[in-house]
């Protein structure tokens, strides 16, 4: 029997979905990083290996019968990075046909069940990525968290955290967000922000804060729902970019609204909606119930079918 397979690489862990030529599901299992820059070629290709043969032995169908393979990764769409992922997976005897893409065109598979949408992330940093009719791709954001990632848990947190500092100095009226975000930390003075902001806490650490900022407005603070509204006007607006620049045949057009600050922020996800349908554009807002893994084997799938969307 034919299958395809999807692979959702991470820099800390990846996710492979076998399905078969009609779309039912075989086998998902789990790995470590495929992150070229993070962890070298040599490493990306002994877990590749380790995962496809690991895949097919639970399977009990040789790699030779895959019929199309799809593997995403942030950045590995890029054309030189793409070139050695096709290599390695030939190499391990992959005959069908292969895609690499990037992290974001598994999401929005993964959500609309097709290629055609949009999608917009919006965990730990934000973009927006959108593929049309003619298969032609745009996106908007992505920036990092130094220059743009506005709308991610980071930003909303970041934000949270200056406005407690403006609130605590007195350049801002009293905020819940200062004793608020000091319980959470585990502070107990202000000044103790510059330490676990500039030595202890990572970006993940800090995006996590986002949830405080939440619960803050659940509370009535005016700052928090400040903070909240502009980060849902910023995610629309790189929907509306994406949306503009791109022609759609499907009626209305899929948006798949992933990452954690649409699936636990209520506030943001409903005024993102509607800020987007403002703007003219006929959207079905759809929050994905399957895994970027599975958005890639529904690519390979159609890939298979000698579909483009």
């Amino acid at each position: 029997m034919e299958y395809v397979i999807g692979i959702d690489g991470g820099g800390t862990k990846s996710l492979l979905h076998m399905m078969d030529c009609d779309g039912n599901f075989i086998v998902e299992l789990d790995g470590g990083p495929l992150n070229l820059n993070a962890t070298g070629k040599e490493a990306v290709q002994a877990e590749l290996k380790e995962l496809l043969f690991r895949a097919a032995d639970r399977s009990g169908m040789p790699l030779a019968n895959c019929r199309a393979l799809c593997i995403g990764a942030a950045g590995a769409a890029r054309s030189d990075e793409r070139a050695i992922i096709e290599g390695m997976l030939r190499e391990l005897g992959l005959r069908g046909i292969i895609e690499v893409t990037n992290d974001a065109e598994n999401a929005l598979a993964a959500g609309c069940e097709g290629r055609e949408g949009v999608v917009v992330i919006a965990g730990t940093g934000s973009l927006a990525f959108g593929r049309d009719r003619d298969g032609r791709v745009c996106r908007a954001g992505g920036w990092g968290h130094l220059i743009g990632d506005e709308g991610s848990g980071y930003a909303i947190a970041s934000r949270a955290v200056a406005a407690a500092m403006r609130s605590f100095d007195g350049r801002e009226p009293p905020t819940e967000l200062l004793p608020r975000l000091m319980e959470a930390i585990g502070i107990e003075s202000p000044e103790q922000f510059i330490s676990f902001v500039y030595r202890q806490a990572g970006k993940q650490h800090i995006a996590a804060l986002a949830r405080i900022v939440n619960e803050a407005y659940l509370a009535g603070d005016q700052k928090a729902a400040h903070i909240l509204t502009e980060a849902a006007d910023e995610l629309a607006l790189m929907a509306q970019t994406v949306l503009g620049k791109l022609r759609f045949d499907v009626r209305p057009i899929p948006l798949v609204c992933s990452g954690g600050v649409f699936s636990r922020i209520d506030v943001v996800y409903e005024r993102f909606v509607q800020q987007v349908s403002a703007g003219g554009f006929p959207i079905e807002a759809v929050k994905p119930t399957r895994n970027a893994a599975y958005g890639a084997a529904k690519i390979a799938l159609l890939s298979s079918r000698g579909a483009v969307s």
